[in-house]
């Protein structure tokens, strides 16, 4: 129902939301639900909405990424922009923003993983999880991607810090056949790079207590499913002993504080000792330590938007909170900071904005819009190989040329006509 001053001045609200990840998208369908008239532009740095949703989320975790389905009929709707490639602070300046919209929502999430606190080798490999997952979910901006060596391997044993979902994820990326990727929309290429065969073993390690661990049950008894893979808790199998040699081991240990990773005889041994006990030294040798510790929330990291203050604007998802959280967490806490939202421009004095239209001139040409996405979907799928939901392009040009319509396919990579050989050994 419209506000007495809105029925008064007949003057649509209209926010811009900056990220279109689903911190993004929750709060553009909970304001619409709070307000159907309420016009929402949602730009994003990346020519694709949805964010971790298509990035964040384990590629071999579909039923998690349907909730797109959900945030493209909000998209669908009149009043709702997607407006992809678009970086705000560089393209569009924050106060044309602030000039053109009643509320200004930042939803940029978190994007860099946290850096490790100790001593560390800084010629000893060590890659974070996030990225990781970016890199298998074939986001163009991994920073694993544009190493200037390019994507090397894993190598057979790997030491995973934290004890959080994504180390479950990781451990489950690392371990699985390419039949376990059947339906899912891994970045076949890079995986093949970083893991040409399931990682012999994964070490799982932890400060807490095993009760005090963050990742969810569900999880790891998902990774102690997958078939060929044997997880042991502190030297106790998970679930039984198997009865043939497992492919891969995931050894999961707690109360091990990391003191130091330091490249020893080629290869790389990290140093820790038992919580509360710092004389209990122990050693551990691998050729890759990822780190799963959550994201960084430095003044550095949210410097982009540090200058960004006024009475109407708003933070939801990693810019409010300091971590990403689940989807159901995005949802919930989207919904109060469009309530605020509301609240907010309910108690103001109507004043005319011209929202989306007021920076149409300024937006660069290679703007992409929710109907140019339906376009980089659709041609995803279609170049999908048999066993795959889709395959993504993997860099901006490809997106863009994608975005562009079907005269610019041709010169994007076509899709392989049938899975390679497998990876079981």
């Amino acid at each position: 129902m419209k506000t007495p001053a809105q029925t008064a001045h007949a003057i649509p609200f209209r926010v811009a939301v900056v990220g279109a990840g689903p911190s993004g998208c929750y709060a553009a369908q909970a304001l619409r639900k709070g307000q159907p008239d309420v016009e929402i532009a949602v730009f994003d740095s990346l020519p694709t909405p949805f964010g971790l949703v298509r990035y964040g989320i384990a590629p071999d975790h579909q039923g998690a990424k349907a909730v797109s389905r959900q945030f493209e009929r909000v998209f669908g709707q009149p009043g709702v922009e997607f407006v992809g490639n678009v970086s705000i602070g560089i393209d569009i300046d924050f106060e044309s923003l602030l000039e053109n919209f009643h509320a200004v929502v930042l939803a940029t999430g978190l994007g860099a993983d946290r850096q490790l606190d100790i001593d560390l080798d800084p010629d000893a490999r060590v890659v974070g999880a996030g990225d990781l997952v970016r890199l298998l979910n074939s986001d163009p901006d991994a920073r694993l991607r544009h190493r200037r060596a390019g994507l090397e391997s894993l190598g057979a044993e790997v030491v995973i810090l934290g004890t959080g979902n994504v180390a479950v994820d990781v451990a489950r990326l690392l371990s699985k056949s390419d039949l376990d990727f059947i339906a899912s929309d891994v970045d076949d290429d890079a995986l093949r790079a970083v893991a040409p065969s399931p990682v012999r073993t994964i070490h799982i390690l932890g400060r807490c207590q095993s009760h005090l661990a963050k990742w969810d049950a569900s999880m790891v008894k998902e990774l102690a499913q997958v078939v060929g893979v044997q997880v042991s808790v502190d030297g106790t199998p998970l679930l039984h002993e198997p009865t043939m040699s497992p492919r891969t081991t995931v050894n999961v240990r707690f109360q091990q504080v990391p003191t130091s990773i330091r490249r020893h005889d080629g290869r790389i041994r990290v140093t820790t000792h038992r919580t509360g006990d710092s004389d209990l030294v122990d050693h551990l040798d691998a050729d890759t330590v990822i780190t799963a510790l959550g994201f960084d929330t430095s003044s550095a990291q949210l410097a982009q938007f540090a200058g960004l203050e006024a009475p109407n604007v708003f933070r939801v998802g990693g810019p409010a909170t300091g971590r990403l959280g689940n989807l159901a967490e995005n949802r919930k806490l989207a919904a109060d900071t469009a309530k605020g939202v509301l609240a907010f421009l309910r108690g103001q004095e109507p004043r005319h904005r011209p929202g989306l239209d007021g920076l149409r001139g300024h937006l660069p040409a290679s703007t992409v819009s929710f109907q140019a996405w339906q376009r980089i979907d659709d041609a995803e799928i279609r170049r999908a190989r048999p066993d795959r939901c889709r395959t993504k392009f993997t860099t901006r040009d490809g997106l863009l040329a994608a975005a562009a319509g079907s005269d610019a396919l041709p010169s994007i990579p076509l899709a392989t006509t049938g899975p390679p050989a497998t990876q079981e050994k």
